[in-house]
């Protein structure tokens, strides 16, 4: 384990407080994220994310769950809330990364040129994300620091 890693892994759970939330532009869109995911560089945001099913890039968890809605990808608000998964570790840090992951959905949506019909389709599919998450993440959300321990 590189010490890059292992340093990481110690400073978890970050506190939400130490650790805000900026927007910037990320691969064509204006998203939201915790700073410490603008700090990081892509090979580590990769070894700490996947898509946006469940477990990593390639995975059968990650295959059963689309990146797409109606032909938008959605990963980089998947790698977000992953990383926010990652990051906090509280009741209040797993709301609030759930509501990030809406958000950032929603603004794929607005900033992508697409018919209203279109867009409110991706909308209500979004939502059942979102709900998928709020639901049935909790387990998913506290499972990564009792294995890091």
């Amino acid at each position: 384990m590189s010490n890059k890693r292992k340093d990481f892994l110690n400073m978890l759970p970050f506190e939400i407080e130490n650790d805000p939330i900026s927007e910037r532009e990320y691969k064509g869109y204006r998203l939201a994220a915790p700073q410490s995911f603008w700090d990081a560089d892509q090979d580590f945001i990769n070894e700490f994310t996947g898509g946006c099913g469940p477990g990593k890039v390639g995975s059968i968890g990650d295959r059963l769950i689309s990146d797409s809605i109606y032909w938008l990808r959605i990963t980089l608000a998947c790698q977000i809330h992953d990383w926010t998964y990652t990051v906090w570790n509280s009741k209040e840090g797993f709301v609030l990364a759930n509501n990030l992951f809406k958000n950032n959905m929603q603004r794929m949506v607005d900033q992508t040129k697409s018919s209203r019909f279109l867009k409110w389709l991706r909308y209500k599919r979004l939502y059942k994300y979102y709900l998928a998450v709020k639901y049935f993440g909790e387990t998913s959300y506290f499972d990564f620091h009792l294995t890091v321990v």
